[in-house]
């Protein structure tokens, strides 16, 4: 019957389960997720009722959804007895499942149980049924149950349960009963859980458990010296079955893919091309640095052959010398493995149970300490509810009576005291025990009080309160004793005590109102009334001294009398609300100001129609013609509402456009208030929590008032983080105090005070300030914590106690990469003025070792730079009008932004402020379109080679002085170049559209505002005009500018493009050659064959450009010398470039002549090779390429410089001036004969090494495909598919050969040698000479995004995204050293979207021209031209097709998918 039951049991507990499974299956006929739900919360709410139970007799363990696990006590009763009238027969219940059955019997017995009785009459009967029962296991003598290693979790299905003999009743959840787990930690655990039940006590317990511990930890630090390697190896494999083939894994990364993979690499593909494959495998220690799924080694190759396993155990480990077993098993590795079991299984339970840890070599986590100490911590704060217990009194110190038993009779126990008297009553303090020190301030009601039941008749004289008080003083004096009187009535007549106190309600009330207009009369005009009383004259007197009331009178008297340096201020989520932080008076304020919408609506309606606001006379961007303009002021709140109505003016006829919609709030507030302000006379009657409005606020110049010229209190907070690891650094000067905070879930420490010490020593030498104090008194401290909330907690608790120490202006200084989050988890941070710091995400990328050095480093040197920074931060407040804290990320374009904004609207200009990178013009689509593509900067390419030294200029200001110099170069012009004239008001009604003439007001506005940067620059040397001069290119230019206009930019770089045509042009006048050119730099070939000579030209050019008056303010400083250059593009050249010590050197010093001072600095010549047609070649030629161009350049410069010598030395003239003669006919001879030598070497040298090597690459080239695997990862055939790829490669011998003749027609002198030479090469291809295959093409297209801006450095360079050196191998970051910071993709392929619209829409509106005269196709309907020409478009679409696919290999290279797509749907459209 036992077995039947059973049975029976388990088949009904699979068809439920099956049952449940089948009503969630949606393929199912009865699908119900109702009854699925039904089913779970039944189950849920039984365990819920039973642990409620358990929990009132014992305590629950565990609990399942099919059972609870619990200790009852030992007096519980387990069963009970039941004795019948058979004395032989006892029935036995369990008494704690008769308990859990008869609340499952309430709560879930079905009362509708329905039975079918007749089958043919469907008759049912009902009765109550309940399945449900539960039935009791054991009792058992112990329950282990583990740990997790993370704070606030707990453990699941995990635990093994042991019967009263010792042994294991039920094991569930452990590694012991999983396959393919360590065999290690199986059998430690198999050995550590019988060790639970020796000893008596818990210490003998988890001393005996700690032995099975050591013995296995001893086993890993020893390295298993007394295993044998198969025993070894069997301790530490572990085995995993692949589910799937391997091909269908595809990227994913694991260690049985990786070992996979490495079976394959010794056995062949097919030993793994099916699933079920079962990998068993070991964790190596190589190669370092690289997860831990790529380190894992099959355990089948030691099994192999000792040479076999050597090979690749060196391979996949990449290591040089032989490897054993155990010198490449990672033992770290499986120490942590190890050491995490026994922190779950002993660790963690024995500190939980009070016990010291049992196992000292594995240490606690962090929160575990931390919980110890809590627990430990003597001081710790008590539980609320030990207040309300018992008071347990001594007995034996009270006083026994007559009959010895203890009384209270004459104590006198210490009263109950309220914490809101607490020291306000002396005689309710307890006299026993520690007292606290109260200060207790009586009121001044009490005092006198306290002098009317003295007798007393005068008013006290240090009465400090308000006029409120004072009437309250004479209230009480007056009525205190009618007070008393009527406390007694109150019981007997209650209408006559209210009729009274009604009246004197009335009074009171009559005496405040009178005080409130004398206050307001004081503060107001002065005018003739009564002369006050002496005691009023005594209240008025004294209180503006001393007291609360007066505090904030005075604090309110310096917010309205002192001027407000304003510190920051932030938007609030009340639309229109900013709060702002002042310095008033040495005060810090936080007041809410609030700001309206401020627009222009242009409407050629008569203004007898009712419009809001009033009419005014300004200037509209673009020249758009003003017929009647209205200024409306609003509140941000009623405009976002009256969006709609908006939006039906801007559809209306009669007007013309509404103008500053888009204006952001905070910047129209910096542009209004500035840094420094006063209150308007009219809004005196304020006080601080008062809202004030623009209205109310006076701007003021840093001239009129200082600001900040005091200094100020200020902490620096920096933040890195990468993934679960961070550093925090807390740097306060006021306490002279540096706190680094590591966050690390791990327990290694690294970071010494010693080190932080020297760091911060050598940061401070590099700026010139350290905080006005000496660097040995910053202390440095170092904190550990495990995430980057206790980080948050611990910098919360250090920066409460700093403001409660230091109370006063300060302002928070950050740098982090989530500002917001900061501000989030500090509070402290959002209750001052927080001034973000630009972060660096390079700082973020950690190592995998030896971290936390290098951030604490960095993290130093920044906080010693902190208060430099400030300090320029505060100057350039001061220049530039900004508060502190309001200056963008780039602080550049906000500043120029600010100084135009002012600028235009000093001369009644409406703005066309948006930050959309669009021009606000009224609000309505611009139908003025832009027939010009993307401006990009003029370059002039002159390749050859250039075998005299060559000096390379970076060009200055030239944007400043094209703008400065507009005038004249319109002039030079006749007026055609501009349209207008800068000195004369431009006419706005023109009947034809000009963008010249449109922004003329604008352009004249512009120039004054540089004019005066280039005073404050020169005149007074400041620094900041002169980065805004550097910039002022870059701001026009940037999208990102609030003041953003495209047709200004035009405008600038039309002038710009004159200027740097006429300086090329006075370059050429002197003698010099252009090799390249652009907006920023030119390459000029002086015709000098030694550095002394260049240097003293190039000295003449510079002074000589800077006497012309056109070229003023351009500057010109040389970059870098040539020896010799040869230069195809900018982006293809080659040169011996000139040393720095040649440069230094090339004075030569006295009893030496010039050559002998060149040679002792020229016997290492620096060859420089950037040649970007190289990387489209094949990696097996690409390095023959690079050496016959190096020899091609340096072979002729060496002969070159042995004939000068032997020429020298012939002459035996020592040249003692600084430039030596020489004649033209000596030149000219030299020149010939170093041509005759490289046309020779050309013909012999050049000729047989390219034949060789071209004979070396058809060899290879014809060699089988599968070798390409010995030829290792970089000697691979294919050509490679880059960003700018468009032709269809030939072979690589062919190619090559193409690549080199391309570079040798360079020099003009042996093009006739460099054809000779590539016919003869092109015979070893079979190509003929004048065939198409033989024609040199540019292998790559490419595209230049112009202005692109680092965010972190302000770095503004034009970025060719096909040839860049560092975008080939998608390092996307700023090319200045000490920056490095990611440019943001997605800005640059938005940026790249624009284009491809803006060249789309150029391709649709382009002009028809003739295609015999090339005349524009002038009227619409004509079908042919003039001259019978017929009309074709000027792009045509095969054109227009190429320039896509330029950005559609862009965005196929560089992952640009929306640009992709993009892309793709233009080219199938067209």
């Amino acid at each position: 019957m036992v077995v039947l039951y059973d049975s029976l049991q388990l088949a009904h507990k699979c068809i439920l389960n099956s049952f449940y499974g089948y009503v969630m299956r949606k393929g199912a006929r009865w699908y119900s997720m109702e009854m699925a739900g039904v089913v779970t919360y039944t189950g849920a709410k039984i365990i819920q009722n039973a642990r409620i139970l358990v929990e009132q007799i014992g305590k629950p363990l565990e609990l399942d959804t099919d059972g609870i696990w619990c200790a009852l006590p030992g007096s519980f009763p387990e069963n009970f007895v039941f004795k019948t009238r058979d004395p032989k027969k006892k029935l036995t219940i369990s008494y704690p499942c008769v308990m859990l059955n008869v609340d499952v019997a309430i709560n879930n017995t079905n009362d509708q149980y329905q039975t079918l009785t007749d089958p043919v009459q469907r008759t049912y009967s009902t009765r109550s049924e309940c399945s449900i029962e539960f039935e009791v296991d054991g009792p058992y003598k112990a329950m282990i149950l583990p740990a997790s290693k993370s704070e606030g979790v707990q453990i699941k299905k995990r635990y093994a349960v042991f019967n009263h003999d010792g042994t294991l009743a039920e094991l569930k959840g452990f590694e012991v009963k999983r396959r393919g787990e360590l065999k290690l930690i199986k059998v430690f655990q198999a050995e550590v859980f019988e060790k639970f039940l020796c000893g008596n006590t818990l210490e003998d317990c988890y001393g005996a458990v700690a032995s099975v511990a050591n013995r296995w930890l001893d086993l890993l630090e020893n390295r298993g010296v007394d295993l044998v390697d198969s025993e070894l190896l069997d301790y530490i494999s572990e085995s995993s079955t692949m589910s799937k083939s391997l091909a269908d894994y595809g990227e994913q990364k694991s260690c049985a893919v990786t070992t996979a993979k490495r079976l394959a690499d010794f056995l062949g593909s097919d030993m793994v091309k099916d699933k079920g494959l079962s990998c068993q495998y070991i964790v190596a220690k190589d190669p370092q640095g690289a997860p831990v799924s790529e380190r894992a080694i099959p355990v089948a190759i030691f099994e192999t052959e000792p040479e076999v396993t050597k090979a690749f155990l060196r391979k996949w480990c990449k290591v040089s010398s032989d490897a054993t077993i155990r010198s490449i098993v990672d033992w770290d590795y499986y120490h942590q493995r190890l050491g995490s079991a026994i922190q779950k299984i002993i660790s963690i339970p024995a500190a939980m149970q009070k016990i010291e840890n049992p196992v000292p070599r594995v240490t606690h986590p962090d929160w575990l300490w931390r919980k110890i100490r809590e627990k430990d911590d003597k001081y710790r704060q008590k539980n609320i509810l030990d207040m309300f217990g018992p008071q347990v009194k001594n007995k034996e110190s009270l006083p026994a009576s007559g009959n010895g038993t203890p009384t209270t009779e004459g104590i006198q126990f210490a009263k109950d005291v309220d914490i809101e008297d607490f020291g306000s009553n002396k005689e309710n303090t307890p006299k026993d025990g520690p007292r606290a020190v109260v200060k207790t301030f009586h009121s001044s009601k009490t005092s006198v009080g306290h002098t009317q039941r003295h007798g007393l008749k005068l008013l006290p004289a240090n009465l400090t309160h308000d006029l409120t008080q004072r009437e309250d003083i004479l209230t009480d004096c007056q009525d205190q004793n009618e007070i008393k009187e009527s406390v007694d009535g109150t019981c007997t007549d209650y209408q006559k005590w209210l009729e009274q106190k009604k009246r004197k309600w009335k009074e009171i009330r009559e005496k405040r109102k009178r005080l409130r207009q004398d206050s307001h009369v004081e503060n107001g005009a002065p005018i003739e009334r009564a002369r006050p009383s002496a005691v009023d004259r005594s209240l008025r007197v004294n209180k503006n001294r001393t007291g609360v009331g007066a505090f904030f009178r005075n604090r309110e008297g310096k917010l309205l009398h002192s001027h407000w340096q304003i510190l920051q201020m932030t938007i609030t989520r009340e639309p229109g609300e900013f709060l702002a932080w002042v310095i008033a008076g040495g005060d810090m304020f936080k007041v809410s100001i609030k700001v309206p919408r401020h627009f222009f609506m242009n409407t050629r309606a008569s203004l007898a129609e009712a419009h809001p606001g009033r009419r005014v006379s300004r200037i509209l961007p673009h020249a758009h013609p003003s017929f009647n303009l209205i200024e409306v002021i609003v509140e941000e709140r009623q405009f976002k509402a009256a969006g709609r109505k908006l939006a039906a003016h801007l559809a209306d006829p009669e007007v013309e456009g509404v103008y500053e919609t888009k204006m952001p709030l905070p910047f129209h507030a910096v542009m209004q208030l500035g840094c420094v302000c006063t209150v308007d006379k009219k809004a005196s009657i304020k006080g601080m929590q008062d809202c004030w409005s623009l209205e109310d606020l006076v701007m003021k110049t840093t001239t009129e008032c200082s600001y900040l010229s005091e200094s100020l209190s200020f902490f620096y907070l920096y933040h890195s983080a990468s993934d679960t690891r961070g550093l925090y650094a807390l740097y306060t000067p006021c306490s002279s105090m540096l706190i680094i905070i590591v966050v690390n879930p791990f327990n290694n420490k690294e970071v010494s005070t010693v080190q932080l010490e020297k760091h911060f020593r050598d940061a401070s030498h590099l700026y010139s300030a350290t905080n006005g104090q000496d660097i040995m008194d910053v202390t440095f401290k170092v904190e550990y914590v495990g995430n980057n909330l206790e980080a948050a907690r611990l910098l919360q608790r250090m920066l409460a106690s700093y403001r409660e120490q230091y109370r006063g202006p300060t302002v928070a200084i950050v740098e982090c990469p989530d500002k917001d989050q900061i501000i989030r988890s500090i509070p402290t941070i959002a209750e001052l003025p927080t001034i973000e710091v630009p972060c660096n995400a390079r700082d973020s990328q950690f190592p995998a070792l030896g971290w936390q050095p290098l951030a604490s480093k960095t993290a130093v040197q920044r906080c010693s730079a902190s208060f430099s920074w400030l300090q320029e931060r505060m100057r350039l407040s001061n220049y530039a009008h900004v508060p502190l804290g309001n200056f963008d990320a780039d602080w550049i374009l906000s500043t120029a932004d600010n100084f135009y904004a002012r600028a235009l609207r000093d001369h009644q200009h409406v703005l066309w402020v948006s930050e959309e990178g669009v021009p606000d013009l009224g609000g309505i689509p611009v139908e003025e379109p832009s027939f010009a593509d993307e401006v990009q900067q003029p370059s002039l390419i002159f390749a050859g080679a250039y075998r005299t030294i060559v000096i390379e200029l970076k060009v200055l200001h030239l944007a400043v002085n094209a703008l400065l110099k507009c005038s004249q170069i319109n002039e030079m012009e006749g007026g055609a170049l501009l349209g207008f004239e800068l000195d004369a008001k431009s006419n706005t009604e023109t009947s034809t559209w000009d963008e010249s003439s449109s922004c003329a007001p604008a352009f004249r506005i512009l120039k004054q505002m540089v004019q005066g940067w280039v005073a404050d620059a020169v005149n007074s040397g400041n620094v900041f005009a002169d980065a805004l001069l550097q910039h002022l290119y870059r701001w026009l230019c940037s999208p990102h500018s609030k003041l953003h206009d495209p047709t200004l930019h035009r405008v600038l770089h039309k002038v710009m493009q004159k200027v740097f045509a006429l300086l090329l042009a006075e370059l050429r006048k002197l003698g010099a050659t252009i090799v390249f050119a652009d907006f920023s730099r030119i390459i000029i070939a002086t015709g000098k064959i030694n550095v002394q000579g260049a240097q003293g030209y190039c000295e003449y050019l510079v002074k000589t450009l800077q006497t012309r008056d056109l070229f003023e303010w351009i500057e010109l400083e040389p970059q870098r010398y040539w020896h010799s250059l040869l230069f195809m593009d900018q982006y293809n050249y080659g040169g011996i470039q000139v040393k720095d010590e040649q440069l230094q050197n090339s004075c030569p010093s006295e009893g030496m002549s010039q050559n002998e001072a060149e040679n002792q600095v020229e016997l290492q010549p620096d060859i420089i090779s950037s040649w970007n047609i190289a990387e489209y070649l094949p990696k097996v030629t690409q390095e023959y390429f690079i050496v016959i161009v190096s020899e091609f350049l340096y072979i002729p410069w060496k002969h070159a410089q042995e004939q000068a010598k032997l020429r020298a030395a012939a002459k035996a003239v020592a040249s003692t001036s600084c430039t030596p003669s020489v004649t033209i006919a000596a030149a000219a001879n030299a020149e010939q004969a170093e041509a005759s030598f490289l046309k020779d070497q050309i013909a012999s040298y050049f000729t047989d090494r390219l034949l060789h090597i071209v004979r070396g690459v058809l060899r290879h080239s014809s060699a089988r495909k599968s070798d390409d695997a010995d030829l290792g990862p970089g000697m691979a055939r294919d050509f490679p598919k880059l960003a700018g790829s468009h032709l269809r490669m030939g072979e690589p011998a062919l190619e090559f050969i193409k690549y080199v003749h391309a570079v040798f027609s360079l020099d003009q002198r042996v093009q006739h040698e460099a054809l000779v030479m590539k016919r003869n090469l092109l015979k070893l291809v079979r190509v003929k000479e004048f065939s198409p295959e033989a024609q040199f093409n540019d292998p790559c297209l490419s595209f230049t995004l112009p202005n692109v801006i680092c965010s972190y450095c302000n770095d503004c360079r034009d970025l060719d995204i096909c040839r860049d050196a560092a975008l080939l191998e998608r390092d996307w970051r700023c090319s200045v050293p000490q920056c490095g910071h990611p440019y943001d993709k997605e800005w640059i392929e938005n940026a790249l979207i624009q284009v491809v619209r803006q060249r789309e829409r150029l391709y649709h509106l382009q002009d028809l021209v003739c295609s015999k005269c090339r005349q524009i196709k002038a009227s619409h309907l004509a079908e042919q031209c003039a001259c019978a020409g017929a009309f074709r478009c000027s792009e045509t679409f095969a054109t227009f097709q190429d320039r896509m696919r330029v950005f559609m290999n862009i965005a196929v290279y560089h992952e640009f998918e929306l640009l992709k797509e993009i892309v793709t749907w233009i080219l199938e459209t067209q």
